[in-house]
């Protein structure tokens, strides 16, 4: 089974573009044959004290909503975007390969309820600093660990981008998502899990910046906040 990531910007009123992604797409998708492990993120206003943490690199304008899923047959892939396109002003579609570092086992939900705090979605480019395959083992063999270690994240998803299979897909090689809880939208040292303890926040900060300087180029990272909803 391969997954597919697409991103949709918003058609109307966000309010109203948030309320047909929640009560029109999952019956839809969940409705094709061969489609399964359907997740929608949300820029919605439920991480509104998160904006914050919003960066968008010069001349991107940021998805307003992420849909996640597994499917084989380009036959239910393309059901799919008709549905995401007719709800959406635009979408960008990739096929990724995943790994879940930390799978969330601290808040549990039912399937279709949305997940605790917030789901941060960063999407990374190679640098010119750096080959790919270096990039590639740096993030993979080193980050990972230090970003667990470092923040208090719940889960951790590293989605690889292997293709962009449409004309909107940006040049992306990776499209991560970090589960934080709501405190650390607004408290760094909530952030860091470090709470009351300012200097661990600080020493925390300074290894999670350091580390991503070695294989992020600052300029060109876009990040967004969203509400995570698994099905």
């Amino acid at each position: 089974m391969r997954k597919i990531q697409i991103f949709l910007w918003a058609s109307g009123s966000a309010e109203d573009f948030f309320d047909r992604v929640l009560a029109d797409v999952p019956p839809a998708l969940l409705a094709l044959d061969g489609l399964s492990r359907l997740q929608l993120n949300l820029a919605d206003g439920d991480v509104a004290a998160a904006a914050e943490k919003r960066i968008a690199s010069d001349g991107v304008a940021l998805f307003d909503a992420m849909c996640s899923f597994y499917c084989e047959a380009d036959e239910t892939l393309d059901q799919a975007i008709a549905v995401l396109a007719n709800v959406a002003a635009k979408v960008a579609v990739y096929q990724v390969e995943a790994e879940e570092p930390l799978r969330n086992t601290r808040y549990p939900v039912a399937a279709g309820q949305r997940t605790p705090g917030f789901s941060q979605v960063a999407l990374l480019r190679c640098p010119e600093f750096l080959t790919y395959e270096q990039w590639l083992g740096y993030w993979k063999n080193t980050h990972t660990q230090i970003a667990i270690d470092t923040q208090s994240t719940f889960r951790y998803v590293q989605n690889r981008v292997v293709s962009g299979l449409n004309e909107d897909g940006g040049a992306y090689q990776a499209i991560v998502e970090e589960c934080f809880p709501a405190e650390a939208m607004t408290s760094a040292e909530a952030f860091y899990n470090a709470d009351g303890q300012p200097e661990l926040c600080q020493q925390r900060m300074q290894a999670m910046l350091e580390s991503c300087a070695k294989f992020i180029d600052f300029n060109e990272i876009d990040v967004q906040p969203t509400s995570e909803y698994c099905f």
